[in-house]
């Protein structure tokens, strides 16, 4: 943070008084794949964008601002009325309640791997009152078959170059049979070329172990296929794995972190290059606890210390420790889906080709509300402006106005597109909001519903 001497505390309050916007808040990862890289211009690979986090750990950068290199942090602890009641998290030191990430695993197979599925228990035989112990199990046999294969191939994979040869192939196995279901019919031929031919035969069977037990483990879970309209619930202590992300869950245990409930919102993107790809757009708590069981696609790293290593520490104790934290309870799939509906809003006034849509809106989600305001032509939306919560604006597609206008008059226009959302502030001085779009475009707006009063 900043030193806040008096004068400084005075430029940030009043970046308050209109939208924030933050400088790019990226992570590079694994698993990444090309989407965010071509829609932000990026010479490497982006996982994720965390645009207006404020968490210690890593808090955006406000862009531009006079008070010098604010970050979303000063501004929360300095300013906290920007939040307003329903924002702010009396749980975590009155931290910003939620953020909104864009993640970027397109190079995987929209789907996910979603909680426990009781017509998956009953085909495979597994009960739920010993199913913590089951999936402990599986998950070790799905690490000890890593732990062999690694073993085979150390001698061979010598240099970081090697290793990246083969951990390609590996994730392209990986997803040919993720595609499959698990059903072992992948090419397993391919990792001859990374072992002496006496061993072979034995890594091929390691693969074929590893499909098996796979299949196991997500037989007990809910495949499910990203599509638009659709939005899928994660609440804490939730088991999980979106596409080519590790199988993991949110702690909500004494002791840990508080949970960190999340939401993902498949988006399809059209890129600046003409390329197009996929995104999750992903609300969620400011908390970033996270376990991990298994990583099914990339587990593997180089060190160039110590060479193949595992990019993830995986043990019984853990595995024991992991499964106790779960959500064993089986759902239907009911429980994490939801559908987006058209919505009307009566306090507000609607042209042209605008429609809102409801993502996701109810009292049994508390942690945050997602709406979207779609253009399929030119149109424009005027509605008040709520001084409970913050609000998020983030485009998936095309260029939005907006403009906020009060008593006292109105805020210069500004836009909202894929690389520029918008972070309103809950005290801001005015009214009302007026979207604006010429041509199709989308707008998530992401804030928290007022308390019952």
């Amino acid at each position: 943070c900043l030193d806040h001497h008096p004068e400084v505390i005075t430029a940030i309050a009043a970046l308050a008084a209109g939208p924030i916007r933050t400088e790019p808040n990226v992570t590079h990862d694994a698993w990444a794949g090309r989407t965010l890289q071509a829609l932000l211009g990026s010479p490497q690979r982006v996982a994720e964008t965390w645009a207006f986090f404020s968490g210690p750990q890593r808090p955006a950068r406000i862009a531009g601002a006079a008070a010098g290199n604010a970050t979303m942090e000063d501004l929360v602890t300095q300013v906290p009325d920007v939040l307003g009641p329903a924002g702010a998290d009396p749980d975590n030191h009155h931290q910003k309640y939620f953020f909104v990430k864009f993640l970027d695993p397109s190079d995987f197979p929209p789907f996910a791997y979603v909680g426990f599925n009781p017509d998956g228990l009953r085909a495979l035989g597994a009960r739920p009152d010993t199913l913590r112990h089951h999936v402990a199990e599986l998950l070790w046999e799905d690490r000890r078959a890593l732990e062999s294969l690694a073993e085979l191939l150390r001698s061979s994979l010598s240099s970081r170059a090697a290793c990246e040869r083969f951990t390609s192939s590996y994730q392209r196995w990986a997803i040919e049979e993720a595609v499959a279901d698990w059903a072992g019919r992948g090419s397993r031929e391919w990792i001859g070329d990374f072992t002496a031919p006496a061993l072979a035969a034995r890594a091929q069977a390691l693969l074929a172990r590893l499909a098996h037990d796979r299949r196991r483990i997500v037989g007990l879970m809910h495949g499910i296929e990203f599509r638009p309209d659709q939005a899928i619930l994660i609440a804490a202590p939730t088991l999980h794995a979106i596409a080519g992300l590790s199988l993991q869950l949110h702690p909500n245990a004494p002791g840990n972190f508080h949970p960190k409930d999340e939401l993902w919102i498949y988006k399809e993107i059209r890129c600046p290059d003409g390329s197009t790809g996929w995104i999750l757009v992903e609300p969620q708590r400011t908390f970033d606890k996270t376990d991990s069981g298994a990583d099914f696609f990339t587990p593997f790293a180089w060190d160039d210390r110590l060479g193949l290593r595992f990019r993830k520490a995986i043990s019984p104790s853990s595995l024991e420790q992991f499964v106790q934290l779960m959500d064993a309870t089986p759902r239907p799939v009911s429980h994490y889906l939801r559908q987006a509906r058209p919505m009307s809003l009566p306090e507000g006034a609607t042209q042209g080709q605008a429609r809102w849509v409801r993502v996701v809106e109810e009292p049994d989600w508390p942690h945050f509300l997602v709406r979207e305001l779609r253009f399929d032509g030119p149109g424009e939306s005027a509605v008040p402006l709520t001084h409970e919560s913050c609000i998020e604006l983030h485009a998936t597609q095309g260029r939005v106005e907006f403009t906020l206008t009060g008593r006292s008059g109105a805020h210069a226009p500004c836009e909202v597109s894929p690389t520029h959302p918008a972070f309103l502030p809950a005290n801001l001085p005015f009214d009302a909001i007026r979207y604006r779009a010429a041509e199709p475009a989308q707008l998530l707006l992401v804030t928290r519903r007022p308390a019952p009063r």
